[in-house]
């Protein structure tokens, strides 16, 4: 056994780099885009609906597909599924790149989303085919898990350097030779795993899903330049709780839904999606909101962007580990409540404070800010995981990150409409209290979790 063990090593390594490259690429893609948008809005004239819709429409499609991608690669085999995401992927980060006005480079990145959804739960199921022994499949997905880290950390900076030094455009064709060395290594070096020709596509539910999200984004961004009462909004917003109603009479009677509902509706699972969904909010919406303002208030360059995120995004890397590390020592819904609970605080501190201070002053918040949101993930995986039976699994976490990036598109929306196009400093500040209420909110909740997690606890132990 351990001789046929030693012969796999360089093909699993190879396997390693070419799944984690695309978990690189797709994590980079969510946040390198808004170093660039005061460049894109002066190139296009764009106004900050455009912009807004540039970040927004990659998020939407990449929220609204995630869980169905991960049924098309039990259908169809992984490896086949995750090949056919890094083409998508790339020949949409071409488009991008190459995109001649304003709605060409919004279409573009709206394709990327597809393929962002497709690559994202079949390259993970692609390295889990692929590494046998446990002991190295630890390993093999911690060192995937690390590329994503490495994307959240790198984004922002990597983003400023090329938009400065480069092109914007470079920020989408810096895509394509990394998706090209991933495509060659996984098709020599990935495993084919097996077909699970059970398990069913829900086309219905899957558009309701996009219709439903696209008309909320839209009803959030509209927000910004629209009477709450007007004719569109009214429609809009009615629209939204049509669209979300049909949805889940599709989903309720499907047997073999997007989204089963009796996952969601587990007071555990549910609520700890919706905590994942508040994260984001005030996440995404913070680094959409913070990226216009460091470069149109404060006038500073795309490398020095990315370089004052950088103390938000290091935290936010590094807390995951401090994360990971509670998980031994406490409740697992303890990191969630003082996580959130810090970040909050980080982002009034900075609402109250303004954007006219020293860096160094505002880095202080910015740490605060991504060490705490970087506490919560750990506690949120494990919490989602440990809510449903162990066969389930796979579909919690999908019903987790789908939160989580639904999260971001109405973050972008509502802190983007808030910090104003133009930007304003008082738009800014209103942008970070309404994160610093939604990591509020995201603790406040977490809390009552816990609660209730420790009343159910004891009420068997008080029966006895």
């Amino acid at each position: 056994m351990s001789g046929k063990l030693r012969d796999k090593p360089r093909s699993e390594s190879a396997a390693i780099v070419a799944t984690g490259a695309a978990f690189f690429m797709i994590v980079l893609d969510t946040s390198i885009v808004n170093l660039a948008l005061p460049r894109i809005k002066d190139v296009f004239h764009a106004d900050l609906t455009a912009l807004q819709w540039l970040v927004d429409g990659y998020a939407l499609v990449f929220a609204s597909l995630l869980l169905n991608a991960g049924v098309l690669g039990d259908r169809y085999v992984a490896k086949r599924m995750f090949s056919a995401g890094l083409v998508i992927f790339c020949a949409a980060s071409a488009g991008c790149g190459l995109a001649p006005d304003m709605a060409s480079l919004q279409c573009a990145r709206a394709i990327q989303g597809i393929g962002a959804a497709i690559l994202l739960p079949n390259s993970l199921a692609a390295l889990n085919h692929t590494v046998q022994d446990p002991e190295r499949r630890k390993i093999a997905v911690s060192a995937w898990s690390s590329a994503g880290a490495l994307g959240v950390a790198l984004g922002p900076l990597v983003g400023g350097v090329l938009v400065q030094y480069l092109d914007w455009r470079s920020i989408f064709l810096v895509n394509i030779p990394v998706g090209l060395v991933g495509f060659w290594l996984a098709r020599r070096h990935v495993a084919v795993g097996p077909r699970q020709t059970q398990r069913e596509f829900d086309p219905i539910g899957q558009l309701l899903a996009v219709a439903t999200l696209a008309t909320l984004t839209y009803w959030m961004i509209s927000l910004g330049r629209s009477h709450a009462f007007s004719a569109s909004m009214i429609i809009s917003g009615a629209g939204v709780i049509g669209l979300g109603a049909a949805f889940l009479w599709v989903e309720s009677r499907q047997a073999n839904p997007m989204l089963p509902l009796d996952l969601l509706f587990r007071p555990a699972l549910g609520s700890v999606a919706l905590v994942g969904l508040l994260h984001n909010v005030g996440i995404y919406g913070l680094i959409f909101a913070l990226s216009l303002a460091f470069q149109e208030l404060r006038g500073m360059t795309p490398v020095g962007a990315g370089l004052l995120f950088l103390p938000l995004t290091l935290t936010l890397v590094a807390g995951t580990r401090v994360g990971a590390k509670f998980l031994h020592k406490s409740d697992p819904f303890g990191p969630q409540i003082w996580g959130h609970a810090a970040s909050a605080s980080g982002a009034i501190t900075l609402a109250v404070m303004g954007f006219d201070h020293s860096l160094i002053t505002i880095a202080i918040p910015l740490c605060v800010i991504g060490l705490g949101a970087g506490v919560t993930v750990p506690s949120m995986n494990l919490s989602a995981l440990d809510s449903v039976e162990r066969e389930r699994s796979g579909l919690a976490s999908g019903i987790l990150n789908s939160a989580r990036q639904t999260g971001g598109v109405i973050g972008v929306a509502l802190l983007g409409a808030l910090v104003g196009g133009p930007p304003t400093a008082a738009g800014a500040s209103w942008a970070s209290v309404a994160a610093a209420i939604a990591l509020a909110g995201a603790s406040a909740l977490a809390a009552r979790i816990a609660r209730q997690r420790r009343a159910s606890m004891a009420a068997p132990a008080e029966l006895g």
